[in-house]
């Protein structure tokens, strides 16, 4: 009988503590109407998950994901992942506009989009693990 240990690597972890952090910002902007605390918050979460995005484009190899998975769902929650920052973008104008319903109607959106990239990129790089490549001698 064996343990199959399936770990998060240091990427995955971030998203998921972003996404924590962006919830509570979120949250806390629906209750006291986009304070400029809750934006703040937010803000670091969306600049924080795009950070992790984009530097391992730049090289930062600690960041760097092996590719494993479904390709498929990797692209689709990239492309999630993009549509969320573009709607996160939107509630930002949206509130330097003090147009306040639609800006909650945007947030959460955002939400939405943030909560099914994250949960396809992590169930497709987990659920349909390919086996390592074996080593050659």
């Amino acid at each position: 009988m064996s343990v199959k240990r399936n770990s998060l690597h240091i990427a995955e972890m971030i998203y998921c503590l972003a996404f924590l952090l962006y919830l509570i910002g979120s949250s806390l902007t629906h209750i006291e109407n986009g304070t400029e605390l809750t934006l703040w918050l937010m803000s670091f979460a969306v600049v924080l998950t795009a950070i992790v995005t984009l530097f391992p484009l730049a090289g930062i190899k600690w960041l760097q994901l092996a590719p494993q998975g479904s390709r498929a769902g990797f692209w689709a929650a990239m492309l999630l992942q993009g549509a969320s920052w573009l709607s996160f973008g939107g509630a930002m104008f949206l509130r330097l506009r003090r147009a306040l319903g639609p800006f909650h109607m945007w947030i959460t959106l955002t939400t939405l989009l943030w909560a099914a990239w994250l949960l396809i990129f992590i169930y497709s790089r987990h659920a349909y693990a390919t086996p390592p490549a074996k080593r050659r001698q």
